[in-house]
């Protein structure tokens, strides 16, 4: 649902991160903007999501944590 998500799933497998920029164009109401967020569902989401991906990331402490051992020792 959230590129987040998908950003830090990617870096648990092991994808190295790329920046790019991305322009971004805010419309004001007069030129046809409008918000499609849902407060209180969306928020709801973004909480959830932020849950899965700490609890995930407690889960996969002990990996992280090997991995960077292992990278230092191989310097």
């Amino acid at each position: 649902d959230f590129d987040p998500e998908a950003a830090v799933r990617l870096a648990w497998a092991g994808v190295p991160p790329v920046n790019l920029p991305a322009p971004v164009r805010y419309f004001t109401p007069e030129e046809g903007g409008i918000s499609h967020f849902k407060y209180l569902r969306d928020n709801t989401l973004l909480t959830w999501m932020h849950t899965r991906l700490f609890l995930g990331f407690v889960a996969r402490l002990p990996v992280l944590l090997w991995r960077r051992l292992a990278d230092r020792a191989d310097l």
